[in-house]
């Protein structure tokens, strides 16, 4: 339940994959990549490639592959929970963030979000039994029974937004899927 990388500045409006594929895009963000092995969970409206994993949309295939995405599916939405619990935590800590910041320049509204984030990681580091992140943890918990299929699939690549790039990280990802569902099986 930290904070990785925060991008400030953008309207409320931008989707939040037209952010990611400028960020990736721009040599001088410095967006810190999932180390080998690793993915950031991303949810259906951004696209299944290297380092970003997303849910299968649909439900084709055969009745044992729509078993495997079915699975795969679930136990994605379990760790997108986290990611939304994490937000949750922050909102509930720092409540300026509920709402618009309408009486502040734009350049201190961003200052704002970044101070939040930050005190909000040095808090989750350094203050173990806070009210916010205990109720969390049965959470982050559960995910960690996941995480051990996970780690044993091979890790993310650089980013090869190409349609042969796209393609195999789907492979993976119906690999990984199988992966789980053989191991409940």
């Amino acid at each position: 339940m930290r904070f990785t990388y925060v991008r400030v500045g953008w309207e409320g409006s931008a989707h939040d994959s037209r952010i990611l594929k400028d960020v990736l895009l721009d040599p001088n963000c410095a967006f810190p990549w999932p180390p080998e092995g690793k993915y950031y969970a991303v949810d259906a409206a951004y696209t299944n490639m290297s380092g970003f994993m997303a849910p299968f949309r649909g439900a084709r295939g055969t009745q044992q592959e729509r078993a495997s995405r079915t699975l795969f599916n679930r136990r994605h939405a379990s760790l997108r929970n986290i990611i939304e619990h994490t937000f949750g935590v922050l909102k509930k800590r720092f409540s300026i963030l509920k709402g618009p910041m309408q009486n502040y320049l734009m350049a201190t509204q961003n200052n704002i979000v970044l101070a939040c984030c930050a005190l909000h990681n040095f808090m989750r580091d350094n203050v173990p039994n806070d009210a916010y992140f205990v109720e969390e943890e049965t959470i982050a918990a559960q995910a960690d029974n996941i995480n051990h299929v996970v780690d044993q699939m091979a890790g993310a690549e650089p980013l090869d937004m190409s349609p042969q790039g796209i393609a195999g990280w789907n492979e993976f990802r119906s690999a990984l899927a199988n992966s789980m569902y053989y191991h409940q099986h």
